[in-house]
């Protein structure tokens, strides 16, 4: 997105360019709430008149931002936009312009959706389905959807809140796995680091096809996909025990050690080393709610009689206790 708004500054974008920055603006409630907080908030080199008309298009394109503690990479994007005064003329410009959605009156384009380390984003789809994306998500859609074809495909973990639409299913591509419904929310987990990739339905009904398994889910069942084994599974569970993270809080479900380490580094940018490999298959069952990285740690040491050291800030070692 930086590239992207440089790029515009200097007047050196293509069309194509522009059309995904504007795509973004529109899509990204997350980014939009940024906007409007620099906006109201900028001092100087911006006339009175001109901000008004800029917060009241900002505000007509975004409807409610994710607030996140974790989002400083778009933040940081923002501040050194308002400090060089050009976003104000850059929202200016694409107001003057009278753009209409890039997605209805524009050629099909791909888009591309990915967090960083510690970021969520909520991202709104062309036909109303909301997204929500975990730390080090990638999602990829199309600006239109060509025969009504609905498809998305994910890398990561995203929570899906699918606009209903009986005559176009929804499609949700991970790895191996395809998950179809009409209407519904879902979970879906798909980090290539671990081997697996898990769906958990919070409403209605969706049908998950790997291979040539196929099964149908209800509210507050799980199906796991093991990606070795290519065999599907499936077990009732309390839903929101996987999908706590939608707002901030932490429950483990019998999760490895090493699968911990592998989600505490995603989501507090930190790297995890467990100096022991016999350590990885250490298993932990609990709610830790809101806890910092650092609660975290000593609750799991305490369990399972392990010690850490954090060394710089930036790396964590976990061993035995001698």
């Amino acid at each position: 997105m930086k590239q992207l708004f440089e790029k515009y500054l200097a007047g050196n974008a293509t069309a194509e360019e522009r059309e995904t920055l504007l795509h973004q603006l529109h899509a990204d409630e997350q980014l939009g709430g940024w906007l409007r907080a620099d906006i109201e908030f900028a001092e100087g080199g911006m006339p009175e008149p001109i901000r008004e008309r800029i917060l009241n298009n900002v505000y007509a394109r975004t409807q409610r931002p994710l607030i996140s503690r974790r989002c400083w990479s778009i933040a940081a994007v923002m501040l050194i936009l308002i400090i060089s005064g050009a976003l104000g003329w850059i929202l200016f410009g694409i107001q003057n312009q009278n753009l209409k959605s890039p997605i209805s009156n524009n050629p099909i384009r791909d888009i591309v959706v990915t967090t960083g380390m510690g970021e969520h984003s909520l991202i709104t789809l062309p036909d109303g389905t909301q997204v929500t994306l975990n730390a080090q998500t990638t999602l990829r859609y199309t600006t239109a959807m060509p025969d009504g074809k609905r498809r998305v495909s994910v890398d990561g973990e995203a929570f899906f809140e699918v606009a209903r639409d009986e005559n176009h299913p929804f499609v949700v591509t991970a790895g191996e796995v395809d998950v179809t419904c009409l209407g519904t929310s879902f979970d879906v987990r798909h980090y290539t680091d671990e081997d697996k990739v898990a769906i958990v339905l919070t409403e209605g009904k969706v049908r998950v096809r790997a291979n040539e398994a196929e099964m149908t889910m209800e509210p507050d069942s799980r199906v796991v996909y093991d990606c070795r084994a290519k065999t599907l599974s499936k077990r009732s569970v309390p839903g929101s025990d996987y999908t706590c993270w939608l707002n901030g809080e932490i429950k483990y479900n019998n999760e490895t050690l090493e699968t911990i380490a592998a989600e505490l580094s995603r989501n507090y940018n930190i790297r995890l080393v467990i100096t022991n490999d016999a350590l990885k298959q250490e298993r932990f069952t609990g709610y830790l709610g809101h806890a910092s990285l650092r609660n975290i740690l000593d609750v799991m040491c305490l369990a399972a009689d392990l010690n850490y050291h954090i060394a710089d800030d930036t790396v964590v070692y976990v061993y035995a206790r001698k």
